[in-house]
């Protein structure tokens, strides 16, 4: 389909001021040369942070992730490169020239467009005289035509075709058809496979439809929820339904207000309270709470008042906990849902139970009865309990909830911790995923690595002279470690002439790219640039020779256990030890 040419890559990425976009999302202060708020990425009370305004990049200390204006954007909003492209084209009042490219950004460009047609489509259908009782349904649940427009809800026909048709003849292939997730196939062709259902769409963060919940409301189908499968675009374990226009209300109140449907997130965000998302269409995964832990680190949990909602809450609950996150919960009453509460009661009283939530530990111990037991059931509880806890690492959450279970349960400390370790962990919340930083980390520990290093902050200097007098001195074959050769084939490409800031999207994994920004945030020592070069290249020509003189003693030694002559290694040595003391 279409790509953004390089020029307009370059322009944008000339014009864009990281301070000026971060600080959009970030209070910060200046410290130095360089600015510190508290990461976007990682829950902290202790900024972290750093932008390097001379460089144009960021960097967090805590969570170690970093990179440019574009990956900021791209990371903090959930979009994709040429989208953070065009957000910044926009700000800065570039015009965008679009570019055919026959890439991956192709089947993006064609499940995003598949879903737009159908967004279209279903909208079109509710407001017409087909869908009258469609729309008559939404309004008798409580929801006014503001709110089924603002969301886009919409009413896919009982027909097999409709949408094929609608999307036939505009160039899709078979492939793009099947991958959408929009449609179904059998041995007679392609067919919907949303029919006779109401459309929620679901949207990813930055706004644009990637997928869709459909429910039924006059027929007998035993399954009243049907959504679009995983495709390219939609990962159902880490999407908040609404997250696109509560994500701001959520920073703001420093919390979010979790609901499991769609039209308990509807009636919630009607009723102004907007900093709820849902989770529809699979429970709470340790994926959902990484990127909620980005946002707040409190989780109201208002989830359906019935045994099964209790029960989602709780299994809810520890998933939060494990990842760093406080569950709190409201609890509806007389095994009410959120919706019919909202509705029944108002957006006063369910505020005032917003304001006023249970304790994770207290509703787990009344939910349970956990006070009331006695024999084997109180034992089985506490042992249950300790499995769970085991597996929280962080240590002042783990110890926090000990020591009010043991006031709770009276239970001594360290009984309890006695029974936690002596317990096997919960397969289900030990599973190490990607929030396993420390394993992600990649770290340079040796003198040469150091040295390379030293010499790649000098080569990203914000001083052109004293970038243009370090290149002249070094050479590609310094560079020994693969990441840093790297590193310094880009900057020493005398073609590229490249900056910092476009350095970082030479690298597209993350991992990668994280640690090439704190090799490159790093300021130098304030040492004169000279000196840094001369000692950083007496180490890097020291080593290959005190590697060889290391080989040569192994091979004297043996020699000499033989009873052979090691006089030509021996003389070998002395040369060495002469071009050591010359360095």
């Amino acid at each position: 389909m279409v790509r953004i040419p390089e020029d307009i890559v370059e322009r944008v990425r000339d014009i864009s001021d990281i301070h000026d976009i971060v600080s959009q999302y970030v209070d910060l202060k200046q410290r130095g040369a360089n600015y510190f708020g508290l990461c976007p990425f990682h829950g902290e009370k202790t900024p972290s942070f750093s932008i390097s305004p001379a460089k144009q990049i960021y960097h967090c200390f805590g969570c170690g992730t970093g990179g440019n204006v574009f990956s900021f954007l791209m990371e903090y909003q959930k979009i994709t490169f040429p989208e953070a492209i065009k957000t910044l084209a926009e700000r800065y009042n570039i015009a965008i020239k679009l570019e055919n490219d026959k890439g991956s950004s192709e089947l993006f460009s064609s499940l995003y467009e598949l879903h737009d047609i159908a967004v279209t489509l279903f909208q079109n259908n509710l407001f017409s005289a087909n869908g009258e009782n469609a729309l008559k349904y939404l309004i008798a649940r409580g929801l006014n035509e503001d709110i089924i427009k603002q969301f886009k809800i919409g009413y896919a026909f009982d027909s097999w075709d409709q949408l094929v048709e609608k999307c036939r003849g505009k160039g899709f292939t078979q492939s793009q058809i099947t991958k959408s997730g929009l449609f179904s196939q059998s041995d007679k062709g392609t067919f919907d496979r949303f029919r006779s259902r109401i459309m929620f769409p679901i949207f990813h963060p930055s706004g644009k439809t990637i997928a869709f919940g459909g429910r039924v409301f006059e027929s007998d189908d035993p399954a009243k929820y049907m959504n679009s499968p995983e495709t390219p675009l939609y990962k159902k374990s880490d999407v908040f339904y609404g997250l696109q226009a509560s994500r701001e209300a959520i920073r703001k109140s420093e919390s979010a207000i979790l609901v499991e449907g769609y039209m308990d997130f509807l009636q919630l965000y009607q009723a102004g309270i907007h900093s709820t998302i849902a989770i529809s269409g699979t429970a709470m995964t340790n994926r959902h709470a990484i990127a909620l832990g980005r946002l707040t680190q409190k989780a109201n949990l208002l989830y359906d008042g019935d045994n099964a909602g209790g029960n989602a809450a709780i299994r809810a609950g520890w998933i939060l906990l494990k990842n760093g996150i406080e569950p709190l919960i409201i609890r509806p009453p007389d095994g009410m849902d959120p919706d019919d509460w909202v509705r029944k009661s108002g957006a006063k009283v369910i505020n005032k139970n917003i304001d006023n939530p249970t304790s994770f530990l207290d509703f787990h111990l009344e939910f349970h009865h956990g006070i009331e037991l006695d024999g084997a059931e109180r034992q089985k509880y506490i042992r249950n309990l300790a499995k769970e806890l085991r597996s929280i690492d962080d240590g002042i959450i783990r110890n926090d909830l000990v020591r009010m279970l043991s006031e709770k349960l009276l239970v001594a400390e360290e009984d309890l911790f006695r029974i936690i370790r002596t317990q096997r962990v919960n397969q289900v919340y030990e599973a190490r995923t990607e929030n396993n930083q420390e394993e992600d980390k990649v770290s340079f520990t040796n003198v040469g690595a150091r040295a390379q290093i030293e010499l790649l902050q000098l080569l990203v200097n914000p001083d052109k002279d004293i970038r243009k007098s370090i290149r002249e001195k070094i050479s590609i074959d310094l560079f020994t470690e693969p990441l840093l050769q790297r590193i310094a084939k880009i900057i020493l490409d005398e073609k590229l002439n490249v900056e910092t800031a476009e350095i970082i999207e030479y690298f597209q994994d993350k991992k990668e790219r994280d640690s090439v920004v704190q090799i490159l945030f790093t300021e130098v020592q304030n040492i004169p640039p000279e000196q840094i070069v001369t000692d950083c290249l007496k180490i890097l020509k020291s080593i290959p020779l005190k590697d060889r003189i290391q080989s040569l003693r192994i091979i004297i030694r043996d020699k000499e256990a033989k009873g052979e002559d090691p006089q030509e290694e021996l003389n070998e040595v002395i040369i060495l030890r002469q071009e050591l003391n010359e360095i």
